[in-house]
């Protein structure tokens, strides 16, 4: 049995643990701490720093929002994978309706390069806008409204935890606890890449 880096709500935060133990101590009350803890707080205290003006670059608020949404997909439906991010985002209305646009042109252009992509419709580039302030009515986002779409998704996901609790199911308990125990895998040298593979053998 593999060993992970758990979450836990005593002692240490971190703790490394058997997948197998792990799963015995997962519950449904520690997903909600979790998702209030290290998602929900996350962003509210970065997104206040980055929408005060003060520090952030221009880039800041979604380079940081896309991230916490695509874990929070992983979270909701156990994997890791594109479409599932605009799945989970037009499922809690998050850029709706075209989700799946946003996520393809500000997501994946600023995650691979310096700056969103840009799309052409009907023979027309088509502009695009973002905004710490307001929505402007044309293609973009808003920063406080992907924000508060983002808390809002959270609070529902913590509020289908505790209805399931109540039910005393587990299907999206174990879906989430899929996608935590893939984001705390514990990698060896044959996990690597081979350029990281490379490197891990110089590492003393």
């Amino acid at each position: 049995m593999n060993n992970i880096v758990g979450y836990f709500s005593d002692g240490s935060t971190w703790q490394q643990v058997t997948e197998k133990e792990y799963k015995k101590i997962f519950n449904h009350d520690l997903a909600i701490l979790y998702l209030k803890q290290e998602i929900l707080e996350s962003v509210q205290r970065e997104m206040s720093q980055i929408l005060s003006g003060n520090f952030a670059g221009f880039y800041a608020g979604l380079r940081f929002l896309f991230a916490e949404v695509t874990y929070l997909s992983q979270l909701y439906w156990g994997r890791d994978e594109a479409k599932s991010v605009a799945r989970f985002m037009r499922k809690f209305n998050i850029l709706t309706p075209t989700s799946g646009l946003h996520y393809e042109v500000f997501r994946h252009g600023l995650m691979h390069t310096h700056h969103p992509k840009f799309i052409r419709h009907k023979n027309k580039v088509v502009p695009w806008y973002i905004s710490n302030t307001q929505e402007l009515g044309m293609f973009g986002i808003s920063n406080p409204t992907f924000r508060m779409q983002i808390e809002n998704a959270i609070n529902k996901f913590i509020e289908e935890l505790e209805k399931e609790k109540d039910r005393n199911k587990r299907n999206r308990l174990d879906r989430f606890l899929k996608g935590l125990m893939s984001a705390g895998k514990i990698l060896s040298a044959k996990d690597l890449k081979s350029y990281a593979r490379s490197d891990f053998k110089k590492w003393k």
